[in-house]
Order: C-alpha cells, then structure tokens, then sequence
C-alpha cells in the first residue's frame, strides 16, 4: 500500500468519524475527545496498539450489539462495540459503512452495554443466554497504586446506589485478561472501587451500621459471602434498605 493510498483511506475514515460524532450527539466534552482520538494519526496509533494487543478485548475482540452512553447521559444503540482493556478504548462499528470503525476513549463515555433488552433471558429460564452486561467508567484503586478510570462491570442490580459491586477487567500479560472483583460507594463518583475479599467479615464491613440486619437477611436466603453473585443480592438488599431508612 502507497503512502498517498494510505494518506487518503485514513483521511476518509476522518470524514466518516466526523459523521458518526454528529449522528451520535453528545456534550462538547464527548464529541472533543472523540475527534481527538479520530484524527488520522492517533486512529493509526489505537489501530496498531489494539493490534499488537488483540488478547486485551473483552469477549475476544468480538463485535456486540449494544449500547454507547455519551456524557450528556444519553443511551445509543449501536450495531456493534467491543472495548480494548489496555488502551481503555471503546471500538464501534460505523452505522453508515459496515467496514468501518472508530474509536470513543473511555474518558467521553460513561460507558457502555454489551448486549440488548432482546438479549435478556425470561424469569426463571434455565440454561439462558445472559443478558445485557453493564460497563461503566469509575474511578478504582488496587493496593498502592493511584485511582484510575477503569469501565467495570456492574454485578449490583443499580449503577449509582449506595454500593456497587463490579468485576475490574485488568490487563495480564501473557494471559490477556484476569477479573478483579471491587466494591465501594456507587453514588460517590469520585470515590474509588477497592479489591473486595470474598469473606463475610470484608462483605459487612461495607455495610456499616447495618451490618448485623444485612448478616440475618443473607442467613435466612442462604445467600454466600464467598460468591460474587450472591454477594451482589446482598448489596441489592443493603442499597434498597439504606435508601428507604
């Protein structure tokens, strides 16, 4: 491929980025940081990294149907998205030209859904396919570390109660990905995610003053404090009591 080939492909995947940034809205800050990692250059950039990288997709670098959500708070359907750990990008398939793809940092979204409504299984199905996975952006912070923005998946039945549980995507070379499992306030944006041990002593420990109502309420269900999903219907239970008192 010829350097003026190659000048004029990027610069027409540009023109398309600049359509899609109109088509999609969004607050300027969005639509800033979206041309931003569009321009010719850092699109090549983000090509090459995601590239050399390729175990660092969720879901393997699979498309999904999903859902963008720009600043301003909107939710856009999209016909496919997959997001990079590593380059913390999310790749969206154009809804003009099926071959193309471009690229929202994580800084201009909240985040984004993998999967749709349709996708959700009935009540009660057994052996189901999973429903919408909801990704959200929000600060963490692992040991001694700085906070940084991460998209975390949100196990909790809410996004913003007062509690949230997620698993933390974190790039592991070789390996490609692991699962870190975090939990902190969900209404406090600015205060971040931490490691959650899975024992029943780290578990109510979030839970404060309630503490011992929480501890009778996941005895009398059966509920386990060393499974993650199990452990989210417990915070369900605390976020719907913690509001309500």
């Amino acid at each position: 491929m010829n350097a003026l080939f190659l000048t004029l492909l990027v610069a027409a995947g540009y023109t398309t980025a600049q359509a899609q940034a109109s088509h999609l809205g969004g607050t300027d800050p969005s639509r800033t940081l979206y041309r931003e990692a569009n321009t010719p250059a850092a699109s090549l950039r983000t090509r090459a990294a995601t590239n050399q990288h390729s175990t660092e997709f969720l879901n393997k670098g699979t498309y999904e149907a999903g859902y963008l959500r720009p600043l301003d708070g909107r939710r856009v359907l999209v016909l496919g998205l997959r997001y990079h750990v590593g380059q913390r990008v999310v790749q969206v398939q154009d809804s003009m030209q099926a071959d193309s793809t471009h690229y929202w940092p994580l800084a201009a979204v909240r985040g984004f859904d993998l999967g749709t409504e349709d996708d959700i299984p009935p009540a009660g199905s057994p052996g189901a396919a999973p429903g919408v996975r909801r990704y959200r952006a929000r600060l963490v912070q692992e040991g001694r570390q700085g906070t940084r923005r991460e998209a975390v998946e949100v196990l909790t039945s809410i996004d913003s109660g007062p509690l949230l549980l997620a698993w933390l995507p974190v790039a592991a070379a070789p390996a490609g990905l692991t699962q870190v499992l975090v939990a902190g306030p969900g209404t406090v944006t600015t205060e971040p995610l931490r490691p959650l041990e899975l024992t029943e002593a780290a578990v109510l420990r979030l839970c404060g003053s309630r503490a011992t109502e929480v501890r009778t309420f996941a005895t009398g269900r059966h509920l386990r404090f060393d499974q993650p999903t199990e452990v989210a219907k417990i915070l369900d239970y605390y976020n719907r009591v913690a509001v309500a008192k």
